[in-house]
């Protein structure tokens, strides 16, 4: 009985504990969380990560998007990864987070097939606004850094 008490007070203790995260977990967590949506062309899901000005970015790219690249996406077979690599704060509310972007379609221009890139890194601005961490577009993402394309290309 005694331990059963025990058991029961240890995940109630734990249950009530409240979670804190620092702001380097919450802006790369952020960031993160973005990254898997925009490079896996959810523009739905990445839209209220990011501030409300980067709505035209999104909007960009979505109009962007053709059925032969819809189609592409469909059949592809294992989703974009993202991984943080770095972070660094330029201020109290701005951070550059690096992410490496894994196993991603991308799209070159309209009427050409996108292509599938085995890994590049992207660094994203991720500003806090009202205690709430969001990626801040002003264009869209541009790889700084990129490995292996998929075979076939030249």
């Amino acid at each position: 009985m005694k331990k059963t008490l025990l058991i029961a007070a240890t995940l109630l203790t734990a249950a009530c504990t409240e979670r804190h995260t620092t702001p380097d977990t919450q802006a790369a967590d952020r960031a993160k969380g973005f990254a898997e949506a925009y490079f896996n062309y959810d523009f739905k899901t990445a839209l209220p990560m990011a501030t409300p000005e980067s709505l035209r970015w999104l909007q960009f790219a979505a109009s962007n998007i053709t059925q032969q690249d819809v189609d592409q996406l469909n059949a592809q077979q294992a989703l974009a990864t993202a991984d943080i690599t770095g972070l660094e704060w330029t201020d109290d509310t701005t951070a550059t987070v690096t992410v490496a972007v894994g196993n991603y379609l991308q799209k070159d221009s309209i009427g050409r097939p996108m292509r599938l890139v085995d890994e590049a890194e992207f660094l994203l601005t991720v500003i806090e606004r009202q205690g709430q961490y969001l990626v801040k577009m002003e264009g869209l993402p541009r790889s700084e850094r990129q490995s292996r394309g998929s075979a076939g290309d030249e």
